[in-house]
């Protein structure tokens, strides 16, 4: 008899079991009954990922299994294998297409496991099932020999399975043993003798790969037999061959002799070669088992670190320029003498830039001058904006009647390139009022997305070793900011005393190939995440203290008296160079503004005592509690060259193993899966059209009308709207976060934050793609991505949804006030500099003015001439 018990709360001990049947017969059983806990399942034990088809094999990892009579996984057939209390092996269950996933575009589920009566779930994430090439080329084997093995050619081979899980069948009852498998290729051996087959042709057998669920027919091989030698043709030929062959075999003996040497020599630099393309393919391959799980943990964030409004303006009108010096953030310096008569000239030159139509012919004007250079067109148009800053109303109306202009001016030749040149100050001003349009929607709604992947892709990239000299990176998206050379690191967890607090220690995770400055900018981002940039200090600020208990206090430099110094180059010092361990407790300081002879002390005597003994543990300095052993850099330090990961030295070069660059190009592949998530996410968040603030739905709406309105067609009306939104707004602050967010763009990150804003841009761009293998690395990344982002481009500009006249202009009017509030230009400087423009080409301007049919009545000369009086009376 078999009984199921019911559901207890608690864990509880039974004395004896009552079984009543039929309400007569009672059967009791004496003996002790544990009522014991559920299994617990381990959430933080790392889960790879597995095929979508299912199949594949994977792991449980918790505790309280042995208890478990049988595990069931829903989806699945087969029961699992309880391999001991804490493990259980599983098939996956296949991957489940949903409306939610397809909108996340999630590659995770939950799957349901039963522990008997017990459910619990259980994540599983999937990669993308594998694809493989057929056999074009029948490779023929001889039976009874062994063959030359076969390459089997495919894609995402071990994205979501291990070489174990992998079977090559040949034949009925053939197996094809597996010698090697990467992401792109399976080699295996077939076996020597014919297995048997279906086949109508005997010699040929099919070869069929199997992984998880998968069971993939590549096509044929065949086997043939060796004919052997005819008798006869053994006796003819008997007395000839003997002696050809003794002859052969002399020359065989002589000749081998003499190329031993060379070719013993040979053999072994290739098996050193073979050994190191393969030790490098093994550690490639387990760094690309990194998964974005691995960094979550560093990006979450509790708010994002944004610009202010004033901040941001200034970096969208006045890129590259600092912020705290401008001019146009103070009063201009006017002596006493000419005090009132500028302050009416400016009075008199305000009232004028507050007219539509005097701005629009001063713009136009200035536009058909050939002596104003691109770079004078962009300054204009950035005063102009911050003169009008506060009065958006007026803004969007100069920049559609000067839009309407130049579309109805353009002929059809030119209407394919008119926004795409970029050189003319209607178009800078375009740009500019939907910058500064957008912020408060950035704030709300896009600047998440953004953050999330430029944190992201500085995240991934500092994970892997950098070098500080030539800034190559171990995991980049860019070719050119690739490291190809092995660097062995070991990964490294500091307790960081903040100023010294050891009430308060950080966990801050380092690899011992980093420099001192790049191990301190890792402390001040874990110490103060997501703050804004300006208010955490830079490593020159700081320095790094190494507490060694009894041992003391070692301030580690990044170049000091022990240095590796070699053939005039110098080394930056590492971790891994003062042997720092795991676990070491480490003090970040401000700086002491103290005497540097006062401070330092050369201890040699210590430092060799840390070099033999690999630690620092109860070694007492023998003069303070307080030792600063090492010499900072000196100014003949600053003389050399530098080195760290790179580039070597030529007698460290001469001892390092040669390597192969290409084998790295895989890291390119394994830092875009990474981040394709974060790219996808935000790249949904700028062409989701629900979420779209009014002005650029007006303004795209617009677009729309005055296209049509001269009969360009659906192509040509997107590329322009593609232009002006997503090219001119959008793909600077993909390449250029510090627009929007107060941090610190490394020039590690620069790179990379310029491939996806490049991506991003083919992405709206409508011109067929032709990618060949012949095709620049960051094309063949993401050339399968770009057609699907262009499916949601599409998509996108159609849904588009109308805006009223009277929705947009309440909106113009929020955030001119909140301009009004935020923004602490001068305007008084801004009219200066507007001015300086102007005089250049006051008669030019004053002759529009007279003859232009809708100014001409309005004396816009005169009053502008009474402004230049004024200005250049002495």
């Amino acid at each position: 008899m078999m009984c199921r018990m019911e559901r207890s709360s608690s864990i509880l001990t039974l004395k004896y079991l009552k079984i009543i049947i039929d309400k007569n017969t009672v059967v009791r059983k004496s003996g002790t009954f544990m009522m014991v806990g559920n299994p617990k399942l381990d959430l933080n034990a790392e889960i790879p990922p597995v095929f979508k088809s299912g199949g594949s094999k994977i792991t449980i990892q918790g505790s309280g299994f042995s208890n478990v009579g049988e595990v069931a996984i829903e989806g699945v057939e087969k029961l699992c294998t309880i391999k001991s209390n804490e493990k259980v092996a599983c098939d996956a269950p296949p991957y489940v297409e949903s409306d939610f996933n397809r909108k996340k575009r999630a590659t995770g589920q939950y799957a349901n496991i039963h522990f008997d009566g017990y459910l619990a779930s259980y994540p599983v994430f999937y990669a993308e099932n594998p694809e493989f090439d057929k056999l074009t080329n029948v490779v023929e084997y001889e039976d009874g020999e062994e063959g030359a093995p076969i390459m089997i050619m495919g894609r995402n081979l071990l994205e979501g399975a291990h070489q174990s899980d992998y079977t090559v069948k040949i034949g009925l009852d053939g197996t094809c043993f597996i010698q090697q498998i990467s992401n792109w290729n399976i080699t295996c051996l077939p076996p020597k003798s014919k297995p048997r087959t279906n086949h109508s042709d005997e010699t040929i057998v099919f070869v069929v790969v199997e992984v998880g669920n998968i069971q993939d027919n590549l096509g044929n091989i065949r086997y043939i037999t060796a004919l052997p030698i005819l008798p006869i043709v053994i006796g003819v030929l008997g007395t000839a061959l003997l002696v050809s062959v003794a002859v052969v075999i002399t020359v065989v003996l002589a000749s081998k002799r003499k190329r031993k040497g060379a070719e013993k020599k040979f053999q072994m630099e290739l098996l050193v070669l073979e050994d190191k393309i393969r030790e490098t393919s093994r550690e490639e391959f387990a760094d690309a088992q990194m998964t974005i799980r691995d960094i979550k943990s560093d990006l979450v964030t509790s708010r994002v670190p944004y610009c202010n409004y004033q901040s941001y303006a200034f970096h969208q009108l006045f890129p590259n320029q600092d912020i705290s010096s401008h001019s146009l953030l103070f009063e201009p310096m006017v002596t006493d003498d000419n005090r009132r008569k500028v302050q009416k000239a400016m009075d008199m030159f305000d009232k004028l830039m507050t007219n539509k139509l005097f701005m629009k012919s001063l713009v136009q004007t200035l536009e058909s001058q050939n002596k104003l250079t691109p770079q004078d067109k962009a300054q204009f148009a950035s005063l102009l904006s911050v003169c009008l800053l506060g009065n958006m109303k007026l803004f969007y109306q100069l920049i559609d009647c000067l839009l309407i202009g130049m579309i109805k001016a353009a002929n059809k030749k030119q209407h394919k390139v008119l926004f795409r040149r970029f050189d003319t100050i209607t178009q800078r001003l375009t740009v500019n009022w939907l910058a500064l349009s957008l912020f408060d929607h950035l704030k709300k709604n896009g600047g998440m997305q953004l953050f999330m992947l430029y944190k992201a892709t500085q995240t991934v990239i500092e994970k892997a070793p950098i070098d500080a000299i030539t800034i190559l990176c171990k995991n980049t998206l860019a070719e050119e900011r690739l490291l190809k050379n092995r660097v062995e690191h070991e990964i490294l967890t500091l307790d960081i005393d903040l100023n010294g607090n050891s009430d308060q220690r950080i966990p801050v995770i380092v690899l011992d190939c980093d420099t001192i400055t790049q191990v301190k900018q890792k402390c001040c981002t874990a110490i103060y995440k997501n703050q804004p940039a300006s208010e955490i200090p830079t490593p020159d600020e700081l320095e790094l203290e190494w507490h060694a208990g009894k041992s003391g206090k070692l301030t580690l430099q990044d170049i000091d008296n022990i240095s590796d110094r070699s053939n005039g180059m110098i080394r930056l010092n590492t971790l891994k160079h003062y042997m720092v361990k795991n676990g070491s407790v480490m003090a970040l300081m401000y700086k002491e503004s103290s005497d540097p002879d006062d401070i330092y002390e050369n201890n040699y005597i210590w430092l060799q005592q840390l070099k033999e003994n690999q630690h620092v543990q109860g070694m007492v300095p023998t003069s303070t509690d307080h030792v600063k052993l090492l010499m900072p850099e000196t100014a003949a330090d600053n003389q050399d060259l530098k080195w760290h990961l790179s580039n070597l030295p030529d007698e460290e070069k001469s001892n390092k193993e040669h390597e192969i660059g290409e084998i790295f190009l895989n890291r390119l592949f394994h830092t875009k899966l990474i981040l394709r998530d974060y790219i996808e996410a935000c790249f949904e968040g700028i062409t989701d059209s629900q979420s779209l603030s009014i002005p650029v739905r007006y303004f795209l709406c617009m677009i729309d009308k005055q296209g049509k309105e001269v009969g360009v067609d659906g192509d040509i009306l997107q590329s322009w709207k593609s232009e002006c939104y997503a090219t001119r707004v959008w793909a600077s602050l993909i390449a250029k976060p510090q627009i929007l967010f107060d941090v610190n763009v490394p020039s590690h990150v620069e790179p990379c934050m310029d491939i996806l804003k490049q991506v991003f841009i083919d992405s709206f761009t409508q011109c067929p793609q032709h990618v060949t293998k012949d095709a620049s690395t960051q094309k063949l990344l993401f050339c399968k991505d770009i057609p699907e982002y262009r499916k949601n481009v599409n998509s996108f500009f159609i849904k588009v949804e109308a805006v009223n006249d009277q929705e947009f202009w309440k909106a113009m009017d929020e955030i001119s006030s909140e301009q009004t509030k935020e923004m602490k230009f001068s305007r008084q400087a801004t009219l200066h500099q507007l001015y300086k423009f102007i005089a250049k080409y006051k008669d030019e301007i004053i002759e529009d003015f007279q003859e232009k049919d809708e100014t001409k009545d309005l004396a816009f000369g005169n009053k502008l001439e009474e402004v230049i009086d004024l200005m250049e009376e002495p």
